[in-house]
């Protein structure tokens, strides 16, 4: 198997007026207009477009995360779920609080060395999932090759929350069936993050899960991308989970505000500890 590598963009030097021309916020005539009102007035281009009534802060947003390659996107421009917080609303605190996240991660695991890191929660109903995506998305806003895995065939969620069809995935992959090539999909409004959806459920997720191609694959996308990020079902309701924080060697809890309880994580650290895997933390998501 081989993965096709996502090629880092680098910053963009087209003025700013160049790129909202380019994304129909600005006429030519407009473009005129603002030019001169930012020489009589000595403002930036922004400023003036805005001062002007010609462009919102949004677009002026939007067109500055394209300068300096930050990728995220509009409302209504997208199939993305709108529960993608980091890609719709980057400047917002959730998305704040998925880098604090990142960044404790970078300094605890991924600057290590290691490359795959699972995420799970002891029972169904946390949003596990969600989390996992906005995790993934602000890692390649930072500019890491990110590759996010859907691992939980048991509820998987990933083709839904980033618009993918589900016809072929991990499942296909593990049982030779399709390529990586074929299955893994680049997202295209979010340059350097890339996804693999669990695919067709099967009945033997937890044999596929331990075989040594699910191993290979890991192994092989921890070559290729700067973070590899799996999609765990839940630890204590399914054996996989425990083979997969195994294979990921990294593993991070999540758990939920007024409905997780203690014991239940107790019970997550008995069931990690022979896999090997090192518990970096428990998130509270609300």
């Amino acid at each position: 198997m081989a993965i096709n590598p996502i090629s880092e963009s680098s910053r963009s030097h087209q003025p700013i007026g160049e790129l909202l021309a380019q994304s129909a916020r600005l006429t030519e005539h407009d473009i005129k207009r603002v030019l001169a009102h930012q020489r009589k007035r000595g403002l930036r281009f922004g400023e003036a477009a805005r001062s002007l009534g010609l462009v919102t802060a949004e677009d002026i947003q939007q067109a500055l995360s394209r300068q300096f390659s930050y990728p995220y996107i509009r409302r209504g421009e997208s199939g993305l779920h709108p529960m993608l917080v980091s890609a719709y609303q980057p400047f917002g605190p959730a998305a704040e609080a998925f880098r604090m996240l990142r960044s404790q991660l970078m300094l605890r695991w991924f600057d290590k060395g290691r490359k795959v890191l699972a995420v799970g929660a002891p029972r169904s109903g946390t949003g596990c999932s969600t989390l996992t995506a906005n995790l993934a998305v602000s890692f390649a806003q930072l500019g890491e090759r990110t590759l996010l895995l859907d691992a939980n065939f048991r509820s998987p969620a990933q083709h839904q929350l980033f618009g993918m069809s589900a016809e072929t995935g991990l499942a296909d992959v593990l049982l030779g069936r399709s390529s990586v090539e074929k299955s893994i999909v680049s997202i295209a409004q979010l340059n350097g993050l890339a996804v693999l959806c669990a695919g067709p459920i099967p009945p033997n997720p937890h044999e596929l899960l331990s075989s040594r191609a699910m191993q290979y694959l890991l192994e092989l996308a921890s070559e290729i991308y700067d973070v590899v990020i799996v999609d765990a079902p839940p630890i204590l309701e399914y054996a996989d989970a425990q083979m997969i924080a195994s294979r990921a060697g990294g593993y991070v809890l999540v758990t939920r505000r007024h409905r997780t309880r203690m014991n239940d994580v107790s019970a997550v650290q008995e069931r990690l500890e022979p896999s090997g895997a090192t518990l970096l933390g428990a998130i509270v998501n609300d």
